[in-house]
Parts: structure tokens; C-alpha cells; sequence
């Protein structure tokens, strides 16, 4: 049972991922447009984070 939950969860894992790294290329590029923006620079860190934590557990369960 465990087993068939387990492609859901890295699918969802995976989706909610590419959500993150989208919002974070849009913030991406509005700071390249005024660098100066330091808050932005913060949220586009955040994300990245994030990012690599869903590839962290996305990266646990493949090898479960």
C-alpha cells in the first residue's frame, strides 16, 4: 500500500517544485531589472531554499 502512494507524493513533490522554481525565475527577473532591490533579492534566496528541500525529499523517497 505504502508503494502506490509513494509516485503520488514524489509527483506532488515534483509539481510543487517547478511551482517554486517558476515564481523564483519571475523574481529573478524583475531583480535584474532594479538590483538595488534587496527584498527581492531575500524572496528569490527563500525560494531557492525551498527548492532544494522538495529536491532533498524528492531525492530521499526515489531512494526508499
Amino acid at each position: 500500500m505504502g508503494s502506490i502512494r509513494k509516485p503520488e507524493t514524489v509527483i506532488d513533490d515534483k509539481a510543487k517544485r517547478e511551482a517554486l522554481k517558476t515564481k523564483r525565475n519571475l523574481l529573478y527577473k524583475r531583480y535584474l531589472k532594479n538590483p538595488q532591490d534587496t527584498h527581492r533579492a531575500l524572496e528569490i534566496k527563500i525560494l531557492d531554499d525551498q527548492v532544494a528541500e522538495f529536491t532533498r525529499q524528492i531525492d530521499r523517497k526515489g531512494a526508499t
